[in-house]
């Protein structure tokens, strides 16, 4: 499904069923699906996680029989409904282990998708572990939240790319940029969701319409406002004609765009991190890229990775001037966490669980 986490979701399950003696389901929703040829099965029952859907999950849960349930939060997938914040909660009850994974740090400046919530507070108070996939996040998490998980397995479990490393030749990526960039202007490539958090509207004012080509990898539709203004900062008579929309794109294709493109710019505007899977997978095709942090940190010779204040876009506009088509080896680059070196840590993180849980 079109969610980061999906994307994480479907890559650790993939790396868990390679696991030997491990067995994968995911309960998801109606319509997900994944190719006959995986290792893992899909329970898709879940039409829009009302609370009256809780009786046939728990019962495609109770007839898979697992030994262990793993929820990611904060998720897309799951809308705005309130059952998957209390579904941990209603299966711990049922006698069910429960472990989750939080993306996003519980603190007051994280993103309003996850912070303070009191639909939250049941993850917290039923996780039988918890694991995370950002850096301090004890140290940053909010006091009353730290104490409400105190004394359970907690493990940080780094992430690894979302998206394939491309294995091409030189003459190859230079073929895929003139197919994008005809014209031979600079190739400035964006992806990832458009939400006012990601500060995709400062793309616009980061390049320069006058020697670059914005590539936009992602959905963009009239029906929601900052994607429209989105559309509109497009076809303004600066940018008219110098902007390519991908709309949603496979991740092997998203990956030989990024391997192509000149520099790829994530303005977001709560800052990134090493975490991020989308600034790992652009990276790992020895692409510059250009984003921001809430912490000084510059330029990351080894990622080639600048690492700019939140916000500033004048700042923003001379790094991109100043490092653009600067590229590495991919060998050169800082080996990110695999998946299977994921997968095996949270079979040792679900084995800590159990172990404990049976004591």
């Amino acid at each position: 499904m079109k969610c980061g986490i999906g994307d994480y979701t479907e890559r650790l399950a993939a790396a868990l069923a390679k696991r030997p003696g491990v067995t994968v389901a995911v309960l998801t929703s109606t319509g997900a699906a994944a190719p006959a040829d995986r290792a893992f099965e899909v329970l898709p029952v879940a039409r829009d996680w009302r609370l009256s859907e809780f009786g046939g999950i728990a019962r495609a849960i109770g007839a898979w029989q697992p030994d262990l349930v793993h929820m990611q939060f904060p998720t897309q997938g799951y809308g705005r409904r309130k059952l998957p914040w209390l579904l941990p909660a209603l299966l711990a009850a049922h006698g069910l282990k429960l472990v989750q994974t939080w993306h996003e740090y519980v603190q007051q400046d994280s993103l309003p998708a996850f912070k303070h919530s009191v639909l939250n507070l049941p993850n917290a108070l039923s996780a039988s572990g918890l694991a995370v996939v950002r850096p301090n996040f004890l140290e940053r998490m909010s006091p009353w939240y730290r104490a409400l998980v105190a004394g359970r397995p907690f493990r940080y479990i780094p992430n690894a790319p979302s998206i394939p490393v491309t294995d091409w030749s030189e003459d190859q990526r230079l073929a895929k940029r003139a197919q994008l960039a005809p014209g031979g202007e600079a190739l400035v490539a964006y992806f990832g969701f458009a939400y006012p958090a990601k500060g995709v509207e400062q793309l616009f004012e980061i390049a320069d319409p006058a020697r670059h080509r914005l590539i936009l990898i992602c959905d963009l539709s009239r029906d929601d406002p900052y994607q429209r203004s989105i559309l509109e900062r497009a076809a303004a008579a600066d940018w008219a004609g110098r902007v390519t929309m991908t709309g949603f794109q496979s991740a092997e294709e998203v990956s030989r765009i990024l391997a192509a493109a000149d520099a790829a710019v994530f303005p977001f505007r709560e800052g990134g991190g090493d975490w991020n899977t989308t600034l790992q997978g652009a990276a790992a095709q020895g692409t510059f890229v250009l984003t921001t942090s809430r912490e000084p940190r510059g330029y990351d010779a080894a990622a080639n990775t600048y690492f700019a204040r939140v916000n500033d876009v004048a700042g923003m506009r001379e790094v991109l001037l100043t490092y653009l088509g600067r590229r590495i080896e991919r060998h050169g680059i800082s080996e990110p966490a695999s998946w299977d070196a994921v997968a095996r840590a949270h079979v040792e993180f679900y084995a800590e669980v159990l172990r404990l849980e049976a004591a």
